[in-house]
């Protein structure tokens, strides 16, 4: 196995990153899909309680949203044993389209995503990356709370700090399905129709998809999800929610050797949305795009059957989000 380990040690490399970047994202789609409902998000989410992922568009609606994450990370270089704790920034701005197809039952979605990642103690894992996504998710007009098919796609790229060039390309391709189960202040369930975010106080909702990667340098890999995921409102300004991310990737063989990887990741998420007094008026706050303050915790867990490939890390901390809707 030694003999194994060093023969394959430059994928592994870019296998833990997979699988550290797939836990990154579920923590940013955490805070994206937050059921507050005054800050918009994107709609091309993992987590099916995401507000409005399951709901027809109305008209084509273009969404600018922003993050800015300070974290702390206990294993930063995921290493088996002995990681670096750093503390971690990583701000992202996305841009979206959603738009109905025609009169079919049918939505949308196009984004584009780009995100710095920094590492006070832990500088050879800063990088950058863009990313690009198209999903195609059938909606029923008439029941949010319906079973919600999706295919997407969504290829990325990652650079050395500052964009200076190019070290990886990844394609992605989904296929998935979300349900969503929404309940009122009395734990009542809420009565199907093409919009319950209003009345809807608890959700609970579930995710299962299948990926194929595409990745540059290799290798390539297959993967199944599954994320069951709840929310809260607790007021106009508090909510809360929760999901685990289930993942299992099996990676193409490389030297004879498939490496395959089981992560879980629950994660944790309180938001405070400021009021939007604090900005004069509604309308203003609109403009400012909201402000709302995340507050998160997560535990990252990767089993792996290649030598060096096992690592855990805890996530602590919070982020300021932004969102506008045109």
């Amino acid at each position: 196995m030694p003999l194994v380990a060093i023969l394959l040690a430059p994928p592994v490399a870019a296998q833990v990153k997979d699988m550290q970047e797939d836990a990154n994202a579920a923590r940013y789609d955490a805070m994206f899909a937050t059921p507050g409902g005054l800050t918009p998000g994107p709609q091309n989410n993992l987590f099916a309680t995401s507000p409005g992922l399951e709901q027809q568009a109305r008209r084509s609606t273009f969404t600018i949203n922003g993050l800015v994450p300070m974290f702390f990370n206990s294993n930063a270089n995921a290493l088996p044993t002995g990681g670096t704790n750093s503390a971690e920034f990583s701000p992202l701005v996305n841009a979206s389209w959603s738009t109905p197809v025609f009169d079919l039952p049918l939505r949308f979605t196009a984004g584009a995503r780009a995100e710095v990642d920094r590492f006070t103690q832990v500088p050879a894992s800063d990088f950058d990356k863009i990313g690009l996504s198209a999903r195609l998710q059938h909606v029923d007009p008439n029941n949010d709370q319906a079973y919600s098919p999706y295919v997407s796609y969504a290829p990325r790229w990652d650079f050395d700090p500052f964009y200076r060039s190019r070290f990886a390309t990844r394609q992605d391709i989904n296929v998935g399905v979300n349900k969503t189960f929404n309940y009122d202040a009395d734990f009542r369930r809420v009565a199907f129709s093409g919009n319950t975010i209003a009345e809807t106080r608890w959700s609970f909702g579930v995710t299962a998809a299948i990926q194929r990667r595409f990745r540059e340098p290799t290798p390539g890999s297959w993967a199944a999800f599954f994320v069951p995921s709840a929310t809260y409102v607790i007021s106009p300004q508090w909510n809360i929610s929760a999901g685990i991310d289930l993942e299992r990737r099996a990676f193409d063989s490389v030297n004879g050797f498939s490496q395959e990887d089981w992560l879980i990741e629950p994660i944790v998420t309180l938001e405070f949305v400021a009021p939007a007094e604090w900005f004069g008026s509604a309308r203003t706050a609109a403009m400012v795009g909201r402000p709302a303050l995340n507050f998160q915790a997560a535990y990252e867990n990767n089993w792996s059957n290649a030598p060096g490939a096992n690592f855990q890390a805890w996530h602590f901390g919070a982020a300021l989000k932004f969102g506008w809707r045109f």
